[in-house]
C-alpha cells in the first residue's frame, strides 16, 4: 500500500546552502502577511514575494546592497503597478493600471519629480504630458473622447502659450493659436469648418487688429482694426472679379476706396464724414477717364474727363445740378 500522505505544518520554512547560510525563507508574519524571501550568497535578500494582510500581492527586487529597485504589485480593489527605483532609492518609473479605467506610464528625474506621463484615462482620452523640474506643466499631447486632438505648450509660469488642435468637427477644424505671457490670446491661424482659411492677430487687450484669409467662397481679404476695435481698412479680391482697398475713419465710416470693380470700372473714390461720395477719379469700361466732384448734398458739381469717343471735356454745375459755366466740348460726366 502507498504510504499515507503527510502534511507538514509550520509558520515558517528556511532553506540553507551547503555552508548553512539561509538562502530562502517562506513564512507568515505577525501582521498576518505571507512572504517568500530569496537571498544571495552573502545573505542579502534580493527578492521578496508576498501577500499582505489586506490581500495585496507584491514582488520586490533588491540590489546587492539590499536596496529596493523594483516593485510589482496588485491591490485587492484592482490597481496593479510596477515601480522602478534608482540606486539612491528614488522612484524613477511608474507603470500601472489604476483600477478606475486609467493606465499610465510616468517617468521621474533624479530628484524624484515626475517629468513625463503617458496615459489612457478613464474618460476615454489619451495623452502625453511633460513637466519641468518644478512640476509645472509644459507640454501636452492629447486625444480626447470628443474627437479633438491637440498639442498644448505652457511657459514656466504655468501660462498656456501655444495650441495646435484639430476638431472636434464639425464645430472646429484645424488651427494653431498663441497666447502672450500674461495669458492673453494674441494670434491664430487655421482652417475653419466652413472651408475658410486664415490668420488673425489680437492686441494684449484681446481686440482683433488684423485678419488675413480666404473665405469659403474663395474670396480673399486683409482686414485691419485700430486699438479701439474699430474696423479701419480692408484689401480684398472677390468672387465677382472685383478687387479693392477701402478705408474707414475712427467712427467706422467708409471714407475712401481704391479698386477695380466687377463692371470693369476702376478708380479712387472719396467720401465725407456723412458718407456722401465727394470725389472720384477713375477709368470706365469704355476706355474713358474722368475726375468727378459732388457737394455735401450729393449733387454733382464738376467733372473733367477724357472720353474715348469725343475727347476731353470740363463741366461745372450749380447746386441744382444744372450746367453752370461753359464747358469744353465733350459729354457731361454724371454721378
Amino acid at each position: 500500500m502507498d504510504p499515507e500522505p503527510t502534511t507538514i505544518r509550520a509558520t515558517a520554512f528556511e532553506v540553507v546552502d551547503a555552508d548553512g547560510r539561509p538562502r530562502a525563507r517562506l513564512g507568515t508574519r505577525d501582521d498576518g502577511s505571507l512572504s517568500l524571501d530569496l537571498a544571495d550568497a552573502d545573505g542579502v535578500v534580493r527578492a521578496t514575494l508576498g501577500i499582505g494582510p489586506d490581500g495585496s500581492v507584491a514582488l520586490g527586487l533588491r540590489d546587492a546592497g539590499g536596496g529596493v529597485r523594483a516593485l510589482l504589485g496588485t491591490a485587492p480593489d484592482g490597481p496593479t503597478s510596477l515601480e522602478m527605483l534608482d540606486s539612491r532609492r528614488t522612484g524613477r518609473i511608474s507603470l500601472g493600471d489604476w483600477g478606475d479605467g486609467s493606465a499610465s506610464l510616468k517617468v521621474a528625474d533624479p530628484a524624484g519629480t515626475f517629468r513625463t506621463a503617458l496615459g489612457a484615462w478613464a474618460d476615454g482620452s489619451a495623452g502625453l504630458d511633460l513637466f519641468d523640474a518644478e512640476r509645472n506643466h509644459r507640454l501636452s499631447v492629447v486625444d480626447r473622447l470628443d474627437g479633438q486632438v491637440g498639442l498644448m505648450v505652457w511657459d514656466a509660469a504655468g501660462h498656456q502659450r501655444a495650441l495646435l488642435a484639430l476638431g472636434p468637427e464639425p464645430d472646429r477644424s484645424a488651427s494653431v493659436e498663441f497666447w502672450d505671457p500674461d495669458g492673453a490670446y494674441r494670434a491664430g491661424f487655421g482652417h475653419w469648418p466652413d472651408g475658410g482659411t486664415g490668420a488673425e492677430l489680437l492686441d494684449d487687450a484681446g481686440r482683433l487688429r488684423t485678419r488675413l484669409g480666404e473665405r469659403a467662397d474663395r474670396a480673399a481679404s486683409l482686414e485691419l482694426w485700430d486699438a479701439r476695435g474699430t474696423f479701419r481698412a480692408g484689401l480684398g479680391t472677390w468672387t465677382n472679379g472685383a478687387t479693392g482697398v477701402e478705408f474707414w475713419d475712427g467712427e467706422g465710416r467708409n471714407r475712401a476706396r481704391i479698386g477695380q470693380w466687377a463692371d470693369g470700372t476702376s478708380g479712387v473714390e472719396l467720401s465725407d464724414a456723412a458718407g456722401q461720395n465727394r470725389a472720384r477719379l477713375g477709368g470706365r469700361p469704355d476706355g474713358s477717364t474722368t475726375l468727378d466732384f459732388w457737394d455735401a448734398d450729393g449733387t454733382y458739381r464738376a467733372g473733367l474727363g477724357e472720353w474715348h469717343a469725343r475727347g476731353p471735356a470740363l463741366g461745372f454745375f450749380d447746386a441744382e445740378g444744372r450746367p453752370g459755366a461753359p464747358a469744353a466740348e465733350g459729354p457731361r460726366t454724371g454721378g
